[in-house]
């Protein structure tokens, strides 16, 4: 069982991911052991094994997951009896609120780790159009892990 942060992120445009390791820059900053992976390298029997997960993702197209998140969404969507009681987890979405799925890609990783018995930690942070709150959101995340 790893005690270190994972930071997974799904992105089409670079901004989850430069996000995501903006936060691990902050929380190494901070002494806090962190990696970062695109969701497509987690799979579904590591996802087992990780005690602290924070998703940051933005939606793409018509609300849908990001490319590089696909298949993370597609095997963890595909799942019923995955036990991830273990998994503390936070979900950090990144949107336009002018589109009719607002933040859909977090919103649904987020619903389904939920239904397969993940704890969340902290509520879903959405941001519209830029990652306005993301830092603090990150700093209320890191305090409640």
């Amino acid at each position: 069982m790893s005690e270190i942060l994972h930071i997974g992120y799904g992105t089409q445009t670079g901004t989850a991911e430069e996000l995501a390791f903006d936060i691990e820059k902050l929380f190494k900053d901070k002494g806090v052991s962190c990696q970062v992976f695109e969701l497509d390298d987690i799979s579904m029997t590591k996802l087992q094994e990780i005690n602290k997960l924070m998703i940051v993702t933005s939606t793409t197209g018509d609300g849908e997951v990001p490319d590089n998140a696909l298949t993370f969404w597609e095997n963890l969507s595909g799942s019923t009896e995955l036990d991830i009681s273990n998994l503390k987890y936070g979900v950090l979405a990144l949107g336009d609120s002018s589109h009719y799925d607002f933040c859909n890609a977090g919103k649904i990783i987020d619903e389904k780790l939920k239904e397969l018995g993940a704890n969340r930690i902290l509520e879903r942070q959405e941001c519209d159009f830029d990652t306005e709150g993301s830092i603090e959101w990150s700093e209320k995340f890191l305090k409640s892990i």
